[in-house]
């Protein structure tokens, strides 16, 4: 008796535009919808960082190109949007990953003070402007073909806001609302639109935030940045941390037909941190 054929998800031959692809979290979910068959656009404001991660995905059986993108800037969102669609004649899922937690040498709060306007203002731009900017962009690509997926990446801190991370807490439960609020218009259209909330993920940003715990509070003194993150990491209900692909799987969980009567949710990927 022959097995029964392998389950498909109903990605093959999709395509799939995702900001931020040059950094982990970005090409953890490039991977995981590459193993789907997806082909895939991969935006970055790095050059160099979008040409990488295109390079890695060589090894899948799909396409993958890459594009320079600023998602602060309204023209270049029109642009790439437009070339994704001329390139593969279709855009089919959007994945908002770009993200930042200030500019380039960013204060933590507590107090709030310490935060100063323009890590206030680059944060709100690049992730809560910038998912804007793209889904405008892009929903007239996916209206009226009655089928599309937008998938927002929020964080954990956008479920539970952080005191040293105000700002940052604040745009990600920006998002949140925000995909709720476009789920609901454009869900006679057959799009549906999800966030994925991810926890505790060893990356550049979190070197960064250990770094500043560190210098800031006694408590975390002594110790090298991956320490701090173990220690956050530990408290958690799992003790686990979070893999890139372990969003990336979400993530073409929710763009698949499995998830297709799912929309405006906003899913916790952390150890179980934050439960609602």
């Amino acid at each position: 008796m022959s097995s029964p054929p392998a389950r498909e998800r109903g990605l093959k031959g999709k395509v799939a535009l995702i900001t931020g692809a040059g950094g982990g979290i970005g090409r953890g979910i490039a991977r995981c919808l590459a193993e789907e068959g997806v082909h895939l656009a991969l935006a970055d404001i790095s050059k160099s960082g979008a040409e990488a991660a295109a390079e890695e995905m060589e090894k899948f059986d799909i396409s993958a190109v890459p594009y320079t993108l600023d998602v602060t800037d309204k023209s270049q969102c029109e642009d790439v949007v437009d070339a994704v669609n001329k390139k593969f004649s279709s855009l089919d899922i959007v994945v908002n990953n770009a993200g930042v937690i200030g500019g380039a040498d960013f204060k933590l709060g507590m107090p709030l003070s310490d935060i100063n306007e323009d890590d206030w203002d680059d944060t709100y731009n690049v992730n809560v402007k910038g998912v804007f900017l793209l889904c405008q962009a892009s929903l007239e690509k996916m209206k009226g073909k009655g089928w599309g997926r937008i998938i927002n990446i929020s964080s954990r801190a956008g479920r539970d806001g952080r005191e040293t991370i105000p700002h940052y807490s604040a745009s990600k439960a920006a998002v949140i609302i925000f995909t709720q609020a476009l789920a609901r218009e454009v869900a006679r259209e057959g799009i549906t639109v999800n966030a994925v909330c991810p926890g505790l993920i060893w990356s550049a940003m979190w070197k960064q935030i250990a770094e500043k715990l560190r210098e800031k509070f006694p408590n975390f003194q002594g110790k090298t940045t991956r320490e701090i993150f173990d220690d956050f990491v530990e408290q958690t209900p799992l003790g686990v941390e979070q893999s890139t692909e372990d969003i990336g799987r979400v993530v073409a969980f929710l763009a698949s037909d499995d998830a297709k009567t799912i929309t405006g949710q906003a899913i916790l990927v952390d150890s179980g941190a934050v439960m609602h």
